[in-house]
């Protein structure tokens, strides 16, 4: 098992250099645009309705104006914008058989530093993949369940039910089933270790200890509770009672497995599509809200329909808010967690009802282990490619690239 931050390591090494983690956090259906942006740009910036739950974190992340997508913003529907999302580049039409974007940023980044991490990356989401085509605009269904791309042609499956994720975490030669936590099988090595840790050292043992144990209750409790699984999502075998009926508590364990693999080293790259291009998920569990995502994202400027659009997105800053909090909780020598991260959330469309990607709404958080300012309303060029912030990222990961998808400069 892979260990935290630690003093005594870093003295052995006599050095310690921040690692960049990377996190891209995908929202499908857009936003209610009229209570998005914020008031103002710069740091005075007055915040907006939906953004609300971040304020107390405002210092820690952008909000950033007129960034775009332009290759695919004349083709309808949502499908060919969820895979241009993290690469920029035109996708084409397909009934599944010839599937065509871009190599996305998170795996330029995965290939260039995989070697240096026991997971190259980690791709995590909330609902299966479908296999249907909308005839409608010409396009599989397969390219709205995928955001990370290997190669332009290869999409890369992601991983929904959070055993199976936590799993990823730990030693392929661990038997889980011979123990009844994954701490069982290594107590015997954290006893000796913590003969050589300081004060300070235990504690951070202690509490990382604690909260994989923690995890690991809350994952088995919620996998007891399981929604109904779809005759299409079980052509391959997973496990018994594998996906929480909780859609909140489902996408807080797929966050907190984040929080654990950049907190144990385990991989510096991650992405999490909270769902599917299309996602249909019911937020009637929202006080105040009564349907679909995807139905309420079709407003067509219905007053009612746009306050239960925006109390969805609402619940999304919630959760990342609280991601941001856990990852800041972290402490790494005289940082934490998230100095040494760059978290991206967004979608790849403005507003759901329109299906345009001019003015993305789009956060990064983070001081990408490069101390990078934040807490700014940005203002950019209409039209600026969205190309240039993972032009950014890439190089603050410390891949030395001068060119990404649409790229005209990086933004940082």
């Amino acid at each position: 098992m892979s260990l935290p931050w630690l003093e005594v390591v870093a003295e052995s090494e006599k050095k310690h250099q921040a690692i960049c983690n990377t996190a891209f956090l995908f929202m499908p259906n857009g936003v209610n645009e009229h209570k998005w942006s914020p008031q103002g740009f710069g740091k005075d910036y007055k915040t907006s309705e939906i953004l609300r739950p971040l304020e107390s974190m405002r210092s820690e992340f952008d909000i950033l104006f007129n960034l775009c997508h332009k290759k695919n913003d004349q083709v309808e529907g949502h499908f060919s914008k969820c895979p241009s999302f993290l690469s920029g580049n035109y996708v084409k039409p397909s009934t599944g058989r010839e599937l065509q974007c871009g190599m996305t940023a998170d795996q330029v980044i995965a290939q260039k530093l995989g070697e240096n991490s026991p997971l190259s990356s980690i791709e995590l989401g909330i609902e299966a993949t479908r296999t249907g085509v909308d005839v409608a605009v010409g396009y599989a269904e397969i390219y709205g369940g995928h955001m990370a791309w290997k190669t332009p042609s290869t999409p890369i499956p992601k991983e929904i039910y959070p055993q199976l994720a936590f799993d990823r975490l730990f030693s392929a030669s661990v038997n889980h089933a011979a123990f009844a936590s994954i701490l069982d099988d290594v107590l015997a090595d954290v006893k000796n270790l913590n003969k050589h840790l300081g004060r300070e050292d235990k504690a951070r043992m202690d509490e990382f200890l604690s909260s994989v144990r923690s995890l690991e209750k809350r994952i088995a409790r919620a996998s007891k509770e399981t929604d109904v699984i779809d005759k299409d999502q079980m052509k391959n075998f997973r496990p018994k009672g594998g996906i929480p009926k909780n859609l909140q508590e489902h996408m807080t364990l797929m966050l907190d497995i984040i929080v654990l693999a950049f907190k144990m080293k385990r991989t510096q790259v991650a992405t999490l599509m909270l769902g599917n291009a299309v996602s249909g998920k019911n937020f009637s569990f929202l006080d105040g809200v009564e349907g679909g995502w995807h139905e309420l994202s079709h407003h067509a400027n219905n007053a009612k329909k746009l306050e239960m659009y925006a109390k969805i997105n609402i619940f999304h800053m919630r959760l990342f808010d609280n991601f941001l909090k856990k990852l800041k909780s972290v402490k790494e020598g005289d940082k934490t967690l998230l100095d040494n991260s760059q978290i991206l959330i967004g979608s790849s469309l403005r507003d759901g009802n329109g299906h345009k990607t001019k003015n993305l709404p789009i956060l990064i958080a983070g001081g990408a282990g490069r101390n990078i300012e934040r807490g700014r309303h940005r203002h950019f060029e209409k039209e600026t490619p969205l190309c240039n912030l993972l032009l950014g990222m890439i190089q603050n990961s410390g891949v030395q690239i001068n060119h990404f998808g649409d790229s005209t400069r990086a933004i940082h």
